[in-house]
């Protein structure tokens, strides 16, 4: 993603404003027996829709210091002219979900790749995109395009699929890139001490969920100890949280290994 730390500093600037990390990623994909499926990247900002809406409606003083306005941008009985360098209200995430969106024009035409579906709900702030894939390979193809164009990350392989084993590298993690644009940002703030500790703060709930679906097989274990199998194991879901305390300390990944039957 372009200026992907300017991007996510947006998101940790409204999270500090909201006091909340209310910020989900959710990677969902089906996987056949014949090596085709579906593939789904969403992110959902569903929780921060009031703030948001407060933010548009707010007036007078608060919004001026919101928006960072200097005196001179308060006129008459508290009216406020937004600064011309201002970002717009409309906007708040910094474009974040629409970067997001956009996703889908990069993998247009791309071989094995169909359906390709842009997913940009203002109404509950999900954002995001999907496709068909024909199989492994054109799935890999489609995301390594993906992981170069928009996150500036090279990525060879995400996923394998053969039979009765299948696993999900640990290559284009989102959550990962999130974390690591936060840390070396933190460090270029001189003088500010706990600027990470702020971060982990606002961000510990916001989560990296993994579901993947096996129509065709059944889960018989995964390595990933977040893992958990449910839809009478053709199901296996995995939910990150990569500025929790607890899962930094484990090093949790969204990478596995899993054996089907």
């Amino acid at each position: 993603m372009k200026n992907l730390k300017s991007l996510f500093l947006a998101v940790l600037t409204l999270s500090v404003t909201a006091l909340t990390g209310c910020l989900h990623i959710i990677e969902e994909a089906t996987f056949r027996n014949n090596g085709s499926g579906t593939y789904k990247m969403t992110l959902d900002m569903s929780e921060m829709k009031g703030m948001m809406d407060m933010v548009k409606n707010m007036g007078g003083d608060s919004t001026a210091m919101n928006m960072g306005a200097d005196s001179t941008s308060i006129q008459g009985e508290g009216d406020y002219t937004p600064p011309s360098d201002a970002p717009p209200v409309e906007d708040p995430m910094g474009g974040l979900g629409d970067q997001m969106s956009s996703v889908a024009s990069t993998i247009q035409g791309v071989e094995g790749i169909t359906n390709v579906v842009e997913i940009k709900d203002t109404s509950t702030l999900s954002f995001g995109y999907s496709f068909d894939f024909a199989d492994m390979a054109s799935l890999n193809r489609a995301l390594k395009i993906i992981n170069k164009d928009k996150y500036e990350t090279k990525v060879e392989e995400v996923f394998r699929f053969k039979g009765k084993s299948f696993e999900r590298l640990g290559t284009g993690d989102l959550g990962k890139e999130m974390q690591k644009a936060m840390m070396d940002n933190s460090g270029e703030e001189e003088g500010e001490e706990g600027s990470m500790d702020m971060v982990k703060m606002f961000l510990a709930d916001m989560s990296y969920k993994q579901i993947y679906h096996f129509p065709d097989r059944v889960v018989k274990k995964s390595d990933n100890k977040l893992g958990e199998i449910s839809d009478n194991g053709h199901t296996l879901t995995i939910n990150l949280k990569p500025f929790d305390e607890e899962q930094m300390k484990q090093k949790a990944s969204v990478a596995a290994k899993v054996k089907l039957k």
